[in-house]
């Protein structure tokens, strides 16, 4: 999908969820969900979502797992709104779930009275009901930091009755074969959405051995990659890989990225998740570096309008490009692990051992640092090494910037 239509949609999307929530009182920052299922070949049905209350929470009811190699789980899915519990974020939700095989194909889909179509019903019913119920309780407000949560509604006092919130918290449900895993990112909006930060737990799908994630260290400024051409689609500006994956030879493209002072600790968004025996030699990126201040409303512009306006500016911001070297600044030994764990992959485990690259946008252009982890029975994972570019961001008198000076070894740490 181009990201023009992301930002599109992204945008429809949020009029819909917040414009009955605009101008009202602010309890709390509140939210939207995604819901999503990164359990290969596998089906989640949600039987039941309740807040500490007994109150129901809002659910998709089911999710189809991927089937497709290198499926993100963090896009897609089931995205609604979720501003019960006075707009606060709820303490935690307790789920109820079956997780069922695919089922095979309806023999005769075109005539629901006949016996072969009963029988596989019946069949699918008996199946289905067979599987037993899991339950897990998913703690939500003490896993988003207070200073993002005031972020928010300090952000969002001011909004008049007719336009969108200036920020909002995006929640993340994501199924996984070891239980599910909470996830939460923080949106700004100044005429589209663009990223900021991010929390929670590593999400990792089975067998996945590279997570690509991007993060940008430019202040007072937003990175948006693949920006398509002025006022129109995309004109092939994807992030390009090579050689080609198992999906295709592409990476994905960002909705927008906002500064960040930890790059490769919270403030990155992982964007791209492979299992190949082989890294990238490079990727190639476009891209728009645009200005933070907020563009000025015209008096009696519509949300709509104001919003197409803000995105034909954005579109008609000069496009950079840069081709980054990958797999010749890995070193071997790091590079054969990876390709042993990708050919010893097995089903519904996460893999022996993984590495992150970090793609991060400097004022110098765009950085690289990965980091190779290794995974624990319980399915986390403990970071062994790490290297790459130095990345050194002064930061202000008031915080303590994050930095990277290139190859080193990393003690186990619970993560």
């Amino acid at each position: 999908m181009s990201n023009i239509r992301f930002l599109f949609m992204g945008g429809i999307m949020l009029i819909f969820m917040t414009a009955l929530l605009a101008g009202s009182p602010l309890a709390g920052p509140g939210m939207t969900l995604t819901y999503t299922n990164a359990i290969k070949n596998r089906d989640i049905n949600i039987i039941s979502a309740r807040l500490p209350d007994g109150t129901e929470f809002p659910d998709p009811g089911s999710l189809s797992g991927g089937s497709k190699p290198n499926d993100n789980p963090l896009i897609a899915g089931a995205t609604m709104g979720g501003a019960p519990d006075g707009r606060d974020l709820p303490l935690y939700v307790d789920f109820e779930w079956r997780e069922t095989p695919k089922s095979p194909p309806d023999p005769t889909p075109m005539d629901s009275l006949s016996q072969a179509h009963k029988d596989w019903q019946k069949k699918m019913m008996d199946e289905f009901y067979s599987y037993p119920i899991k339950k897990q309780r998913v703690l939500i407000r003490d896993r988003v930091p207070t200073e993002v949560v005031t972020s928010v509604i300090e952000a969002n006092r001011h909004t008049p009755k007719d336009q969108l919130n200036k920020a909002s918290i995006q929640v993340y449900f994501v199924w996984t074969d070891y239980g599910i895993k909470f996830r939460w990112e923080i949106w700004h909006r100044q005429g589209s959405q663009y990223y900021s930060h991010q929390g929670g737990d590593e999400v990792t799908p089975a067998g996945t051995t590279m997570i690509a994630a991007y993060s940008n260290a430019i202040e007072n400024n937003k990175i948006v990659v693949d920006p398509g051409g002025p006022g129109g689609p995309a004109t092939g500006g994807r992030p390009r890989r090579y050689p080609a994956s198992a999906s295709g030879s592409v990476f994905s493209g960002s909705p927008g990225f906002a500064y960040t002072d930890k790059p490769f600790s919270g403030g990155e968004k992982p964007m791209v998740f492979e299992s190949e025996q082989e890294l990238p030699e490079w990727v190639d990126f476009k891209w728009a570096l645009l200005p933070d201040a907020e563009i000025p409303r015209k008096r009696g512009e519509s949300e709509s309008a104001y919003h197409w306006r803000c995105l034909e500016i954005s579109s008609a911001r000069p496009r950079k490009s840069e081709r980054v070297l990958v797999r010749s600044r890995i070193p071997q030994e790091v590079r054969n692990e990876i390709s042993i764990a990708t050919r010893n992959a097995q089903p519904y485990k996460v893999a022996s051992s993984l590495i992150y690259l970090y793609f991060i946008w400097t004022d110098s252009g765009i950085k690289l640092h990965w980091r190779l982890r290794r995974s624990r029975p319980d399915g986390t994972f403990v970071s062994i090494r790490e290297g790459g570019d130095e990345i050194t961001k002064p930061g202000k008198s008031n915080h303590k910037s994050e930095v990277s000076t290139g190859v080193g070894e990393v003690s186990p740490s619970p993560t």
